[in-house]
């Protein structure tokens, strides 16, 4: 895997917890319950309101996990370590999708911040297999 590679998709992940983190400003950094008051996306239209309410809803804590995981796909990506975790952030991902209900959960996360952290593990999990198909 080529470090661009592995910096594009670092600076992906990075945007996106770096939205959530100013999206969700107002809500504490570890708050279990959904919030109505947002920074950004606080219109009542279709999008970029609502959109962006079910995307980067969730709370500062989750913003900052995802730098954490853009962090580590910078630096581990395309070595033995990604497996482990990659595979702690898929797992992370469906234990957040299974405590998901309409009032909150863990860090308030919603499902689609979910699906991006098990996306991220995801990647990490076959950067290895990249890594050694270049060889």
């Amino acid at each position: 895997m080529s470090q661009r590679v592995r910096l594009s998709a670092a600076a992906a992940v990075a945007v996106y917890g770096l939205i959530v983190i100013v999206a969700n400003f107002r809500n504490g950094l570890l708050p279990r319950a959904y919030t109505r008051e947002w920074v950004l996306f606080g219109g009542s239209t279709d999008f970029p309101g609502d959109f962006g309410r079910n995307v980067f809803g969730s709370s500062i804590g989750f913003g900052i996990l995802m730098l954490v995981l853009a962090a580590a796909v910078a630096v581990i990506a395309g070595r033995p370590a990604a497996r482990l975790i990659g595979s702690l952030a898929v797992a992370f991902g469906v234990l957040l999708v299974a405590l998901y209900s309409s009032s909150g959960n863990l860090l308030a996360a919603k499902p689609a911040g979910a699906a991006v952290i098990a996306v991220v593990g995801l990647f990490l999990l076959a950067s290895p297999l990249a890594q050694e198909a270049h060889r």
